[in-house]
Formats: structure tokens, C-alpha cells, sequence
């Protein structure tokens, strides 16, 4: 079956999670993307515990679907390979260091006027315009960076950092976005253009509200799982679980109160709005709790949604890895890494009219698994092959 990106080749000189997600949702797409690691140890991900056969678990999930090869581009004979492939690439893609590509003369200003059809995607922590431009970069620092880890956590204590990598995925969904832009673009055009994608500015969408608010003089707090305009809001005791209810408007915290039969509550002046409600917000709180705390989780999900209130279960993540809808959707698959078909990969969350998100072989390549294949496409013989094996090149 035709995907929408067959036929495009992507070279991935990518590592972690941001440039490699992006390779992800583009090897989804059906291009062949090629990543490529370092020989020896691989990229940089590969091996680093937690591990199942000896490769992490977040490469087993980010890399599916992908070919590998291992080449080193520190070398000249390393570069001239990489060359030949670019001949017939339609998108390099990187999130190395700043200046990293730069000092082995695979910038793109040094490799555009060479390859002008070429899509040079990049991701970095702040932009080459920015003033922190040089600074290496992770979800985790960007947190810090951005206020998101500021606003997160209880006001009483430090703020806290957000656990998924939120940020990592992101950037990776920006940077495809602005491939498959600049794709469409060399369509009409014949020529290709630089994408990048910085994890700062990618943050700042995530942030507009409280960009606003300081803007106007007004200070943002740390309030846990509340918020300073919609109450109740929060997490609630159940009595096998937790429940997060969030009453949106005014008719979700009528029917709420209704449903704990306390309608003395909607007519009460103290709980006449969000604004009023907040400023008794742990006696709120607790009166619903209590209510909460009788009723078994899934049962009381099911009666708030039955009467429009927003509502979830607090799951714990084994509860989520066991929920058989990642299958059923394609979310997450069964898949394979050399001999091995217990590992599972990750499918693709973007859903398409007669496809169903698992046309692509969910198999991780082991390091360099790809190498002689795509180096004899470029020309490259068996025997010279071995040299560079012998050589360390690949």
C-alpha cells in the first residue's frame, strides 16, 4: 500500500528523542529513513539502561521501521559516503549540538550550495538566533528554562519538572511539520531550505496563557492540580483510585452538586461562580472528596460522563501498558530487534482515512543492520566494505 511519503529518503543523523521522533513520524509516512550512527556503540540512546536485549527501551520505541547504518563521519571516507547518499536524499535531519555538524563541514550552508534540492531539518534547544544559541540542551533543561517547571507543583515547595518527555515529542511533531511544509514547498520551487525547529519557542504555545497574565502585572502560582479559574478542579479520592473532575462551566458544577445532593451549594452566595468558589477552594475540595471517596472509580466515571462533566480516571502507567485500546488502535505493536519478537514499538498516533497505522514493519534495526545494503546501492563493493570495516569507517 502507497503511503503518503513513499518514495522520500531521509538521512537521520539524529540521537535521544526529539530528531529521532520527528524520523519516526516521517518513517510513518512511508519515507525510508536512514539513520545513522556512530560504529562501536551506536547512537548515543541505543544502549543506555533500562534495557531489554541490550537497547533501551525509548530506542526500541522512537527507532521502528528505520534502516541503520554505522559510519564514521569523523573520518574523510566517512563524509565522502554520506555525500553519495545525500546525492539522492530528500531531507537530512539533525539534533546534534550546536556547531557539531559545523566543525565536520556538514552545516548547511556547507552542504546546500551542493545539494539544493535537500530539506536540511534541525533541531536545537534555543536557535541558532538566540543568545543562548551555543547551549547544549534536553526536555529537562528546556523545562527549567521555558517557566513550565515554575508553574508545575504545589506552592509551598520548589517546582517540579513533568516527567513524559512532552517537550522531546513536540519538537519532533514541529520539525516534521515544517519538513512536510518545505517538502510541498521544493515541489513547486525545485530547490529545498533549511527547517529548524528550537525547543524553547516550541514551548511558548504551552505558556501563552501565563505569558498573558505576567504581561499584564499579575503573578502566575504553583496550584498543584487546581486552577485559578475553573473550580472544582483537581484530583479526588475514590474508593479503589483517584478521579480528575474539572467543572468547566457553571452547568458542570450544578449537575455535580445535584449529583452529591448538596443543591443548598448552587444557590449558596460563597458558590455563586469559579471566582467565589476558589476563594473557599480546600472547603470545596474537601466536600468533594468525601463524596468522591465512597464511590468506586469506574463507576463514577461513568456517572459523570453520563451527565457531561469532565472527568477521567487517575490510571497508574501499568494500567495504561495493559490497556488493550494501544493494541486495537495501533499505538503500540509487537515488534522485532534482530532475533527477538518480544519488544513492543511504538505506531503511529496520526489516524488516516484507509490506512490503519501499521503498514510499516515494526522491526528496530540492530546497529549498522543496513549498512552494506545502502553503501551498495551508492556504489560501494563487497570488498570495499571490508576495508572500511577494517578501517573503523563503518
Amino acid at each position: 500500500m502507497s503511503l503518503p511519503l513513499s518514495g522520500y529518503r531521509v538521512i537521520e543523523l539524529a540521537q535521544i528523542y526529539a530528531g529521532p521522533y520527528c524520523g519516526l513520524q516521517l518513517a510513518h509516512f512511508g519515507a525510508e529513513v536512514i539513520k545513522i550512527e556512530p560504529p562501536g556503540a551506536g547512537e548515543l540512546l541505543r544502549k543506555r539502561p533500562p534495557s531489554k536485549h541490550g537497547t533501551n527501551y525509548g530506542f526500541l520505541m522512537l527507532n521502528t521501521g528505520k534502516k541503520s547504518v554505522s559510519l564514521n563521519l569523523k573520518d574523510p571516507r566517512g563524509r565522502d559516503i554520506l555525500f553519495r547518499m545525500l546525492a539522492d536524499a530528500d531531507v537530512l535531519l539533525e539534533n546534534y549540538a550546536p556547531g557539531a555538524l559545523e566543525r565536520l563541514g556538514l552545516g548547511y550552508e556547507d552542504l546546500a550550495p551542493r545539494f539544493p534540492r535537500l530539506v536540511y531539518a534541525s533541531s536545537k534547544g534555543y536557535g541558532r538566533d538566540s543568545r543562548f544559541a551555543q547551549l547544549g540542551a534536553l526536555d529537562f533543561t528546556i523545562q527549567a528554562a521555558s517557566g513550565i517547571i515554575s508553574m508545575t507543583g504545589y506552592g509551598d515547595r520548589p517546582g517540579v519538572r513533568v516527567t513524559a518527555a512532552l517537550i522531546d515529542t513536540s519538537t519532533g511533531m514541529h520539525l516534521a511539520a515544517g519538513i512536510l511544509a518545505a517538502l510541498l514547498e521544493r515541489g513547486r520551487t525545485g530547490c529545498g531550505r533549511k527547517v529548524e525547529v528550537a525547543m524553547l519557542d516550541i514551548c511558548m504555545p504551552a505558556v501563552n496563557g501565563a505569558l498573558g497574565v505576567v504581561r499584564d502585572g499579575f503573578k502566575v502560582r504553583r496550584l498543584g492540580n487546581r486552577h485559578p479559574t475553573t473550580c472544582p478542579c483537581n484530583t479526588y479520592p475514590c474508593a479503589d483510585g483517584e478521579i480528575w473532575i474539572y467543572c468547566l462551566t457553571e452547568a458542570n458544577w450544578h449537575q455535580l452538586a445535584r449529583l452529591m445532593a448538596r443543591d443548598d451549594l448552587v444557590t449558596h452566595p460563597d458558590y455563586k461562580d469559579h471566582q467565589s468558589r476558589f476563594k473557599l477552594v480546600d472547603q470545596l475540595d474537601a466536600i468533594v472528596g468525601q463524596w468522591s471517596s465512597t464511590q468506586k472509580r469506574d463507576d463514577l466515571v461513568a456517572l459523570l460522563l453520563a451527565n457531561n462533566i469532565p472527568c477521567a480516571p487517575v490510571r497508574e502507567i501499568d494500567e495504561v501498558a495493559a490497556d488493550p485500546e494501544l493494541p486495537a488502535r495501533n499505538l503500540v505493536r509487537d515488534g522485532t530487534i534482530a532475533d527477538h519478537d518480544d519488544i513492543k514499538v511504538l505506531g503511529s498516533a496520526i489516524k488516516m482515512s484507509g490506512l490503519r497505522g501499521d503498514e510499516i514493519p515494526p522491526h528496530v534495526p540492530e546497529l549498522g543492520e543496513h549498512t552494506a545494503e545502502v553503501l551498495q546501492r551508492h556504489g560501494i563493493s563487497a570488498d570495499q566494505l571490508d576495508e572500511l570495516r577494517r578501517d573503523g569507517i563503518i
